[in-house]
């Protein structure tokens, strides 16, 4: 049995238990209640016979004191019997059906007691009570209005329970597919860092490997030729300036595990442009040709800031000199084109993913990172991103960004 349908079976069952004891309990207390007016009319009935102290027939006064209509009004059913357990009708169509004990009680070996007895199909509430003197007196009430009512509660109160029991089912489904749904992002996270330790381990190695390697030639020879050490160091530069740009892109992407930073107010069209004047002094073997549209979207500055600088120094990596980058800027779309080699269409689906690298870039600089983090800060702003072949060659990788507000210019004093 599957984890989901255990919790929604439990789930069931614990709310269902619940539903049909809170049931049960409303049906014994109104039970209870509906019979105990009935008890207390036949209560009252025999507080008046202990009171008159009169006689039935056969030597007993021929009267039986009833009860007012406010108190119930007579009782339909009474029955007298002699000390001797002689049975008299005093009322009623039928003498009450008398037992081992209501003999007792006329013999006054017993004291006055309640019980349910049936007389021609009826069903009737008893009390035989003893007369002074000797004898007592059988007092019958019909249940019949009260087995009704109850027959009518216990009707509505099953189909509550069904009712209960089957939004306790639905709660539950609800329940187990919201816990489930909770363990596999947890178990997706889980496996998602692994996952990144283990990349990260791998894409570690070889920058580790080599800066040791050229470093331990430094140190084993001394009297290397100034040209060749020279060479050496600047490749320490270059594995040190690698390994730097890793692990920060490894630090960018397990922040996606945690939680999201304060939302503000961002013009993204200035910080694209601060972005791209960024670019331009670090990428001067290509032209950046800007179309902005003032827009404002609700986000993470730093966060859009580290997506934007991705997309420009991917495109800038892999243009050629002389080439044009084109950054356009419309609503809360930004697409970023160059016109490098691009990426063969059936590895497009795999560029955001984390450390990969298109068979035709693999002999540059870079971790395979870069697409990977502009892809989180997307998700992560409820955005998306994509990426496509442009006309003409190239790759065209396009940012979009949700609430995306036009920001009207204010135009400029006169004069």
């Amino acid at each position: 049995m599957t984890l989901r349908r255990r919790l929604m079976l439990v789930t069931t069952l614990i709310v269902g238990t619940v539903v049909v004891a809170a049931a049960g309990a409303c049906y014994l207390v109104i039970r209870g209640e509906l019979r105990g007016q009935v008890d207390l009319a036949l209560t009252s009935q025999g507080v008046l016979l202990d009171r008159s102290g009169g006689r039935g027939p056969g030597g007993m006064r021929d009267r039986v004191p009833e009860l007012g209509a406010r108190q119930g009004g007579p009782a339909p059913y009474v029955t007298v019997l002699s000390a001797g357990g002689r049975v008299f009708v005093y009322r009623g169509d039928a003498a009450l059906p008398t037992s081992e004990r209501d003999l007792r009680v006329a013999a006054g070996n017993a004291p006055a007691g309640m019980s349910d007895r049936r007389v021609a199909g009826l069903h009737l509430r008893t009390l035989a009570a003893p007369l002074p003197g000797g004898g007592a007196v059988i007092i019958g009430r019909s249940l019949a209005d009260v087995d009704r009512t109850l027959e009518r509660l216990r009707l509505v109160l099953a189909v509550l329970c069904l009712a209960g029991i089957a939004l306790a089912a639905l709660l539950g489904r609800r329940t187990a597919d919201r816990f489930v749904a909770v363990l596999d992002r947890l178990e997706r996270s889980q496996a998602a860092q692994r996952q990144l330790v283990a990349d990260a381990s791998h894409e570690l190695r070889t920058p580790v490997t080599a800066l040791r390697t050229n470093t331990e030639i430094l140190l084993d020879e001394p009297d290397l030729p100034p040209a060749q050490r020279r060479a050496l160091l600047a490749d320490v530069v270059d594995q040190t300036e690698e390994l730097s740009a890793l692990v920060a892109d490894l630090i960018e992407l397990a922040r996606g595990d945690q939680p999201a930073d304060a939302v503000e107010d961002v013009r993204l069209d200035e910080l694209v442009a601060e972005a791209v004047e960024r670019a331009r002094r670090h990428a001067t073997h290509v032209f950046f040709a800007v179309e902005l549209d003032r827009v404002a979207v609700d986000g993470v500055p730093e966060r859009l800031g580290r997506a934007v600088n991705n997309l420009l120094d991917n495109a800038a990596k892999y243009s050629p000199p002389g080439a044009t980058v084109e950054v356009r800027l419309r609503g809360g779309e930004l697409t970023v084109r160059d016109h490098g080699p691009g990426v063969p269409p059936e590895e497009l689906a795999q560029i955001f993913d984390r450390f990969f690298r298109a068979t035709n870039a693999r002999d540059r600089p870079g971790s395979g990172l870069g697409l990977a983090i502009v892809k989180q800060v997307a998700d992560r702003h409820g955005g998306s991103v994509r990426a496509a072949t442009a006309e003409g060659g190239g790759l065209a990788v396009t940012l979009s960004l949700p609430g995306a507000r036009a920001v009207e210019q204010i135009p400029a004093p006169a004069g």
